[in-house]
């Protein structure tokens, strides 16, 4: 007998088997990861199909929902799907200038952390405490979503409630606290989603497998799941349609208003030093839309240029420049303000223009983005110095630090931020003005209205003065249009846009695009606004509830991990 052993050849293919799973199982996790991540991208801009955003996290519940997560390293497979949507998504930071090709990538590399983390949070909850995931994973969506959009700077763009922009009837539960309860109610609804998939498939999900992942549910947890998600959306879309239908009551009987013109340029962001021609053209083009607006209508109270609109007239702004005295800024501007915002060359009939620039604080010695006011005596006044600048746009991180940092940057060493909100006043109606993408993040607005409440300066109105021009008439503006409609819907005001580019846009307090400007096209819009007395519980109690989901998320999380260790 021989003393070596043959091994069959099927045992041995068998153990090879075995030991290298199919690449489809090595890599499941990513796959399901990036098919939820692949639907959720066509539910925003530019593809925008809105309803594709309940069913986006169908995938992704399915491998919260499994007993283990397929292939080695899962979770950086997961952040790889993350990875890929968050460039996709921001695909348009890059385009201005090759520098910010670095932040392109850093902000998406961020931004997929966010992806396992969401995945390892909720697992937590429904595997180690046994809690359904129809209130873990709502739970655990929502309260991320509330971090990313505080942490550092904060980044409240593309958050998942943000794919229903356009539906009036869902996206009024944004008043109750925040975008973030819309985010809420799409986990649920998913979830149910999710659970009718499950039973619909029941008997070829219970199948054995060796490379199947069981849920650990029975068909009565998913028909409580279906349950509660159809009462949640039933009760969301009854609330939606008792806010749109409110009886809105005027602040005072004395019918204040106030008619706005916004004014839409479409001038690209360019890094380079613009040609004299090219100067008294883009000047030219804004005066032209001004006077044809004041031609069109003749009871305008105000007239709104973009953000940065009037940086290139630096001269006709006293402290812009310390050689430029007082006296000569002021006879050049006025001339100027005529010039745009009269009715014919006869300067008849100025009124106020809001516009915005770089303008330099003669007391700080600093430089600000600003938004001021040319008031009907052709006088600044009621200046607003932006409160939350752009990381490389308008300021780059650690540049303090590391001085070289700004001669590779296209904006050099940036600006400084203002710490306080404005109110400005014209014929008894408050606006306040709001710069660029202050407006994506939801935190900063509460706080500015809130603000000027307990001054007695409550805003009427809002109104967000940006350049979009960086972004070349992509998504980017679809997604900034996007924020715009949750702040009218969350502070429950009139919110007026007024986009360099587009999307300039005039919002009503229930969320509702009565107008919207051109993409790339220069154009003109006008408002009414008159005050009115409607609020929200969002201004009352903030970010409290996400806030509350985080913490129990993350405190349950930190009591599985020490137990496991211990």
């Amino acid at each position: 007998m021989s003393k070596h052993t043959t091994i069959p050849k099927t045992a041995v293919g068998q153990d090879a088997e075995a030991a290298c799973p199919p690449l489809e199982e090595r890599y499941k996790t990513f796959l399901v990861g990036a098919l939820s991540m692949a639907l959720l991208w066509l539910a925003f801009p530019p593809v925008g199909l809105s309803w594709l955003g309940w069913f986006a996290l169908c995938p992704m519940i399915w491998l919260i929902e499994s007993k283990t997560l397929a292939g080695r390293r899962p979770y950086r497979q997961l952040f790889l799907a993350g990875l890929f949507f968050w460039l996709s998504v921001f695909y348009f930071i890059p385009i201005p200038h090759p520098a910010l090709w670095l932040g392109w990538l850093t902000v998406s590399a961020y931004m997929a952390i966010y992806t396992p983390l969401s995945v390892g949070l909720a697992r937590s909850l429904v595997h180690r405490f046994q809690i359904p995931s129809v209130i873990a994973i709502p739970v655990v969506w929502t309260g991320i979503e509330w971090f990313r959009s505080n942490f550092a700077t904060g980044m409240a763009m593309v958050c998942l409630s943000h794919t229903q922009y356009r539906n009036p009837l869902l996206i009024q539960v944004a008043d109750i606290f925040g975008a973030y309860t819309l985010t809420f109610v799409i986990c649920l609804v998913s979830v149910g989603i999710t659970a009718t998939i499950k039973l619909c498939f029941a008997k070829k999900l219970t199948e054995p497998s060796s490379t199947s992942h069981q849920p650990d549910y029975s068909k009565g947890n998913n028909r409580l799941s279906i349950a509660i998600a159809c009462l949640t959306f039933i009760a969301t879309i009854v609330y939606g349609s008792a806010k749109l239908g409110e009886d809105v009551k005027l602040k005072s009987a004395n019918d204040s208003q106030l008619a706005i013109a916004l004014i839409q340029t479409n001038d690209d962001v360019v890094f380079r030093p613009i040609t004299e021609e090219e100067f008294f053209d883009c000047r030219k083009r804004k005066i032209e839309i001004t006077q044809a607006a004041r031609k069109k209508w003749s009871d305008l109270d105000l007239i709104v240029w973009p953000e940065s609109a009037f940086s290139s007239y630096q001269d006709l702004l006293s402290d812009a420049s310390p050689e430029i005295t007082s006296q000569r800024a002021a006879t050049a501007r006025t001339k100027f303000w005529e010039d745009a915002t009269s009715l014919s060359p006869l300067n008849e009939n100025s009124v106020p223009l809001l516009t915005g620039g770089t303008t330099l604080d003669p007391k700080q010695n600093t430089h600000f983005a600003s938004a001021f006011l040319i008031n009907n005596n052709g006088l600044v006044d009621s200046r607003y110095y932006k409160n939350h600048l752009v990381m490389f746009g308008e300021y780059v991180p650690l540049s303090g630090w590391f001085p070289i940092i700004k001669k590779f940057s296209p904006i050099g060493g940036g600006i400084n931020a203002g710490t306080e909100p404005v109110s400005i006043r014209i014929n008894d109606v408050n606006l306040s003005p709001n710069i660029c993408f202050e407006s994506t993040v939801p935190h900063y607005i509460r706080k500015q209205v809130n603000q000027l409440a307990e001054q007695n300066n409550e805003p009427d109105a809002l109104i967000n003065m940006t350049n979009d021009g960086w972004f070349f008439g992509t998504s980017c503006l679809d997604l900034h249009l996007a924020c715009n409609v949750f702040r009218a819907v969350e502070m429950r005001k009139p919110h007026l846009v007024c986009a360099n580019t587009g999307l300039s846009a005039e919002i009503d307090s229930c969320g509702r695009l009565l107008q919207t400007g051109g993409r790339r096209q220069p154009g003109m819009i006008r408002s009414l606004v008159r005050p009115t007395t409607r609020t929200s519980l969002y201004r009352t109690v903030g970010d409290v509830i996400p806030m509350i989901m985080l913490i129990i998320a993350t405190a349950l999380f930190a009591l599985d991990f020490y137990q496991k260790r211990s």
